[in-house]
C-alpha cells in the first residue's frame, strides 16, 4: 500500500459532499432574528492552532483555481471532550495516520486541509522514522525551504518535513499543470509569512474567516454556497467543544449588505445545517449573516456544514494490500455506519483470486454487521487486484455527485 497516499486521504476524517468546492459538505443558514443563540457571547476557545492554520492559507491561483475550500480541526483538543461526544465523532480520531513517525490522528494538534491534495500535519512526530521510510519509498531530498525538508518521487507528489509540521502534496487527482513543489512553495510562504496568503488576496475569504472566529473544527467555502442564487459569495462553519454543549456557528458572506438574505439563510439551516434538532437564532453584520446555536455535545452530527440526508457518511477506512494473497481487504475503521447499496469499489488492476469476495467494480460484497444491511466499523471486503491496482470506494447519495471515502494504490501503479 501507498503508505503516503494513505496518510493523505485520512488528513480530513471528515466527511466530504459536493456542497464544498471540491473538499467537504457545506450548505447555507438562518431565519430573522435579533438575538444571539445566547445572553452573553460564547468566549473564544484557546486554540492557538487556529491560527497557525491560517497561516498556512495560500492563494488559490497556487491550484490554478479561483477558491478552494478549507478544514482545520485539532484532534487532541477534541479528544478532551471524548466522553462526551458521540462515538461516531471520535472513532476516526483514535485511527492510525499511516505514516511511521506519527501516531494516530487524534495525538495531533493540528490537521489542516486545502482543496483536494494539500494537507498539513502539526506534530508531535518523530522525524527520523518518517525520512527513513519517504526515502525507503523513493521520495528523494531536494533541499530546504523555509526550514522544510522536501522529498519528491515525481512532480505531483511532494513531503515537506519540518520542526513541528509536516505538509503532504498529492496532486494525483486533479489535472493541474502546477507541480507538487510549486504548490508546496506557496504554502510554505505562507506560513512563514514571506509570500500571500488567501485572505490577502481575497476579501470574501477574510471576511469569512473573521466571522467564523476560532474553534475546535473549521470548515471553509469561499467561492460558493449552498444557497439558491448568486448573491452569496463563501459559506463556512465551526465548532467550540464543550463538555456539555457546543457553540456552532455557520457564516454566509454575500456580495454586499444590500445583498443579504437572512430568510435563505434560515430555511437552510432549518433543513440541513450543522445544527441538528437544535433551532439556531440568526443575525446580520454588513454582508455577512450568521447562524449560531449551542448544540449539546452527546448529539452533535458529522462536523459538516451541511447535515442533509445525502450528506457523506464519515468514515476512516483501511486498505491492507497482501503481495502473496493478491488482494486487499479494505475495513471500515470506524465512523458511521453506511448502507451497503451506497457504497461502490471503482478503479482498475481488478483479478480474480480464490480469497476474494469481490474481484471487478460494483457495489461493495463484503461484510455488512449493521443492521438493515449497513457497513460498520469491522466489517471489511476483501478485493482481488493485481500490483498496479488503483482502488477507490465512493459513497453515492440518492441525489447529487458521489464523494471518494478512501482509496488506495499497488506498489506498481
Amino acid at each position: 500500500m501507498d503508505q503516503t497516499r494513505r496518510a493523505l486521504l485520512r488528513a480530513v476524517p471528515l466527511s466530504v459532499t459536493a456542497g464544498l468546492a471540491g473538499c467537504s459538505a457545506l450548505s447555507g443558514d438562518d431565519e430573522p432574528a435579533t438575538e444571539t443563540a445566547t445572553d452573553t457571547p460564547t468566549p473564544e476557545p484557546v486554540l492557538d492552532g487556529d491560527s497557525s492554520a491560517t497561516e498556512w492559507l495560500f492563494p488559490p491561483s497556487a491550484l490554478e483555481q479561483d477558491s478552494y475550500s478549507f478544514v482545520s480541526l485539532h484532534p487532541s483538543a477534541m479528544l478532551e471532550y471524548a466522553d462526551a461526544l458521540p462515538e461516531a465523532r471520535v472513532s476516526n480520531l483514535q485511527s492510525d495516520i499511516g505514516l511511521s513517525g506519527f501516531d494516530t490522528i487524534g495525538s495531533l494538534d493540528g490537521l489542516y486541509q486545502f482543496g483536494q491534495g494539500v494537507a498539513v500535519y502539526d506534530g508531535p512526530f518523530d522525524r527520523d522514522p518518517l525520512v527513513t521510510e519517504l526515502t525507503e519509498a523513493g521520495f528523494e531530498e531536494i533541499g530546504s525551504t523555509h526550514g522544510f525538508d522536501r522529498y519528491t518521487p515525481d512532480d505531483k507528489r511532494l513531503v515537506a518535513v519540518g520542526e513541528s509540521d509536516v505538509l503532504l502534496v498529492d496532486l494525483r487527482g486533479g489535472d493541474l499543470s502546477v507541480t507538487a513543489d510549486s504548490v508546496a512553495g506557496a504554502a510554505l510562504d505562507a506560513v512563514t509569512g514571506e509570500g500571500d496568503r488567501y485572505q490577502d488576496v481575497s476579501d470574501d475569504c477574510a471576511t469569512l474567516l473573521d466571522a467564523l472566529g476560532t474553534g475546535h473544527v473549521r470548515i471553509g467555502q469561499p467561492g460558493s454556497t449552498a444557497l439558491d442564487g448568486d448573491d452569496g459569495v463563501a459559506q463556512g462553519a465551526r465548532w467550540r467543544l464543550d463538555s456539555e454543549t457546543t457553540a456552532v456557528a455557520a457564516a454566509t458572506v454575500f456580495e454586499s449588505a444590500d445583498a443579504t438574505d437572512e430568510d435563505a439563510v434560515a430555511s437552510w439551516a432549518a433543513a440541513s445545517g450543522p445544527f441538528g434538532d437544535t433551532a439556531p437564532a440568526t443575525a446580520s453584520d454588513g454582508r455577512v449573516v450568521s447562524a449560531t446555536a449551542d448544540v449539546p455535545t452527546g448529539e452533535l452530527g458529522p462536523f459538516e456544514l451541511s447535515s442533509s440526508p445525502d450528506a457523506a457518511p464519515q468514515v476512516a477506512l483501511d486498505f491492507d494490500y497482501d503481495a502473496d494473497a493478491g488482494t486487499v481487504t479494505v475495513t471500515h475503521n470506524g465512523g458511521d455506519s453506511v448502507p451497503a447499496t451506497r457504497l461502490e469499489l471503482r478503479g482498475d488492476g481488478f483479478a480474480e483470486r480464490d480469497s476474494a469476495d469481490q474481484s471487478e467494480s460494483g457495489l461493495w460484497d463484503g461484510e455488512t454487521s449493521g443492521d438493515d444491511e449497513t457497513v460498520v466499523a469491522g466489517d471489511s471486503v476483501v478485493v482481488g487486484v493485481t500490483p498496479a491496482y488503483r482502488l477507490f470506494v465512493l459513497y453515492s447519495p440518492e441525489s447529487g455527485r458521489g464523494t471518494t471515502l478512501g482509496s488506495s494504490t499497488g506498489p506498481e501503479a
